[in-house]
């Protein structure tokens, strides 16, 4: 008798490793290079080019951290913060805003930023290694605040 063929299933070559992190921008060639960027930092990804995709995604998969372009077409980046954090099952994810402005105009856009619910942003161009930190950081303070919620 001969014995069974065990299937193997096909791989990418590469396995997902660290924190889910959801990365939302408009421009495809953008989006491309932050996902990159980060999966080579280890994180698994998911990309949305606009608002709508990335409330569902962020429902739907329960990222980490969200990396989010405020400039979205549909629901802007700002609205997409504010219904992420007042849902239950996605307000204690940690929220990168992308900024496309720079001088006292950055200041303002990340003020509106922090005040829609993100935790921190980053102004455009976004410097090499710089978005990877900013999300390794946060993710990082996030585990922190929520090991320490279930101790208490």
């Amino acid at each position: 008798m001969s014995s069974p063929v065990r299937r193997q299933r096909p791989s990418s070559g590469t396995r997902p490793r660290g924190p889910l992190v959801l990365v939302v921008e408009h421009d495809d060639e953008v989006r491309e290079a932050y996902s990159v960027e980060l999966a080579a930092a280890g994180f698994m990804v998911l990309e949305a080019p606009d608002g709508s995709t990335a409330v569902e995604k962020a429902l739907q998969f329960g990222p980490h951290a969200v990396v989010l372009d405020l400039m979205l077409p549909g629901i802007d980046g700002l609205k997409v913060a504010r219904r992420l954090r007042a849902d239950d099952r996605t307000h204690d994810i940690a929220l990168i805003a992308i900024i496309s402005t720079t001088g006292t105009a950055s200041e303002a856009a990340g003020s509106l930023a922090i005040a829609a619910g993100c935790d921190s942003f980053v102004s455009r161009p976004v410097a090499p290694g710089m978005l990877t930190g900013e999300v390794l950081r946060l993710v990082a303070r996030r585990s922190r605040n929520a090991r320490g919620r279930a101790i208490k």
